[in-house]
């Protein structure tokens, strides 16, 4: 795949819960749509044809709402139709 012939899109994204495990457990389900469901997919005229992964989702304890956060970032390579 030649990605510098491609769209680029650095995706952060934040999962929030009042519980540290189900934050964790949703953060974790998010990587694995992004990395392995959405390559293939068309949306808003734009074809993704890879995501990688930048960094793993991390724990990051918000300290203004209290809930425990896992944040992390994939690379979404894309062309537009």
């Amino acid at each position: 795949m030649v990605r510098d012939r491609m769209d680029r899109a650095d995706v952060e994204y934040d999962v929030y819960h009042q519980e540290r495990a189900e934050a964790k457990r949703l953060a974790l389900l998010v990587r694995r749509l992004l990395l392995e469901e959405l390559p293939g997919q068309e949306a808003g005229g734009a074809l993704v044809l890879d995501v990688a992964e930048i960094s793993r989702p991390r724990y990051y304890p918000d300290s203004v709402s209290r809930e425990h956060m896992y944040g992390g970032e994939v690379s979404i390579f894309y062309v537009e139709g």
